[in-house]
């Protein structure tokens, strides 16, 4: 399907270019692709689903002989000519680089679990902050660009958001573009790693549905939220045993729908004009729920690639077109 590049909107101007990606867990490579793509693509709205920071902080130690530091199980010294770069890697991964003492190290090996958790948001603090920073010199100002946490996002990020300059707030709340209005919420339903912002399903239903009744006129509305809809081949992924396990079938993993009843039975119920969704990495796909166009890109955060969605909001219908780079 052609996708035209257009320097305007259609004749009545009422045509809107949006570029939608989710799930880049850390990866600064991928979150300059994200910001790079209002120019590349031509567009005036970016909008990012969450699930926007790493996991795994890299520390490098410094020694007599240089920095220590194991990365992909491999155990090296980096001089100080290599430091940068081996940040860059670092970061280009999705991981946190962190220069440490030998004593730094052991004191936080000896904190509790909360103490440690404390300590590692904030080391992604300081990383999100120059991504932050970043937006602020690279986006125009015609650019709208909303991010929202995800539900692996700890806290702070959200602060963080609200504090930035050119990158607007979303999560739970209603904004406005361009004569549509979108609702956002970055929890998830319950998953098998207790991650940071889940909810029951009747809770998740309570927001969405608070927010939806906010926003109006659904046949111009967007519903940002970032996992999809139970059973709607969007939210496919292995199933799990409780020590996380992936269940095979036969020789390959079984795989199961896990997404939230709760954000199916919204979009049945409100029919939106379209539905943004990512959480689930390996199910990639369009599909329509009634009137409503639901969109999940995937994710392939570990590659260095961004996978994306572009969406053209015409008076009378959505066309889209996925993209990776």
């Amino acid at each position: 399907m052609p996708f035209l590049r257009r320097r305007g909107g259609d004749a009545d101007g009422a045509t809107v270019r949006v570029y939608y990606a989710s799930d880049i867990h850390g990866s600064d490579v991928l979150w300059r692709k994200f910001l790079n793509a209002a120019q590349a693509y031509n567009v005036s709205v970016l909008i990012m689903g969450g699930d926007l920071t790493g996991k795994v902080v890299v520390p490098l130690v410094e020694h007599a002989d240089g920095y220590h530091v194991e990365l992909f199980g491999v155990s090296t010294v980096v001089g100080p000519d290599e430091l940068e770069e081996t940040e860059n890697r670092i970061r280009a991964n999705g991981m946190y680089p962190h220069r440490m003492s030998p004593e730094e190290v052991s004191r936080v090996a000896s904190l509790d679990e909360d103490a440690k958790e404390a300590w590692f948001a904030d080391v992604m603090r300081v990383t999100f902050g120059r991504w932050l920073a970043l937006a602020d010199d690279r986006l125009s100002p015609e650019t709208r660009c909303f991010v929202m946490p995800g539900n692996d996002d700890p806290e702070g990020v959200d602060r963080a958001i609200e504090e930035a300059v050119k990158v607007e707030a979303c999560d739970d709340r209603v904004v406005e573009f361009a004569g549509h209005t979108m609702i956002s919420l970055g929890y998830a339903n319950r998953t098998p790693f207790d991650s940071p912002r889940e909810l029951d399903e009747d809770e998740l239903l309570r927001r969405i549905s608070r927010l939806a009744d906010e926003a109006g006129d659904m046949s111009r509305c967007i519903f940002n939220l970032h996992v999809p809809p139970y059973n709607s081949s969007l939210d496919t992924a292995p199933a799990l045993t409780d020590d996380l396990e992936v269940i095979m079938s036969g020789s390959a993993p079984k795989m199961i729908p896990v997404g939230s009843t709760a954000v199916r039975e919204a979009i049945e119920r409100y029919q939106p004009l379209l539905a943004l969704h990512g959480h689930v990495h390996e199910s990639a796909g369009a599909t329509r729920i009634g009137r409503t166009l639901c969109i999940n890109p995937g994710s392939d955060y570990h590659t260095g690639r961004i996978s994306g969605c572009l969406i053209q909001l015409r008076p009378d219908k959505v066309v889209h077109q996925f993209v990776a780079g």
